[in-house]
């Protein structure tokens, strides 16, 4: 990756941008609940008032994440939940950049 090409720049610069925006999402429902589409079957039941049986048998298929909820736990304040969310999303993009990198590796070492 050419870090000098400037269309390379501008994407770092959109993805670290979003990188620190990210927690806007949480702190600007703190105190009235759950950020939208972040609800738990319970709360999605009630708010689209049908019985989601087949949503309920699946919630418990991925039991496992690396940062639950887009946190760290423990905390619990909007100072530390806003430093998890960026923490969160730094873990991410890593991810996905990595599964990329690794795509194209192999992508590529086909072609020759």
């Amino acid at each position: 990756m050419d870090f000098k090409d400037p269309l390379v720049k501008k994407f770092l610069y959109v993805i670290i941008a979003m990188i620190i925006l990210c927690p806007l999402g949480i702190l600007l429902v703190w105190n009235y609940g759950d950020a939208w589409g972040e609800w738990d079957v319970n709360d999605v039941a009630e708010k689209v008032h049908a019985n989601i049986q087949g949503m309920e048998e699946l919630s418990g298929i991925w039991s496992y994440a690396i940062l639950p909820d887009y946190d760290i736990p423990g905390w619990d304040d909007p100072v530390r939940a806003s430093i998890g969310y960026i923490i969160s999303a730094i873990v991410g993009v890593a991810l996905c950049l990595g599964a990329f990198y690794g795509l194209t590796k192999i992508v590529y070492s086909n072609r020759t």
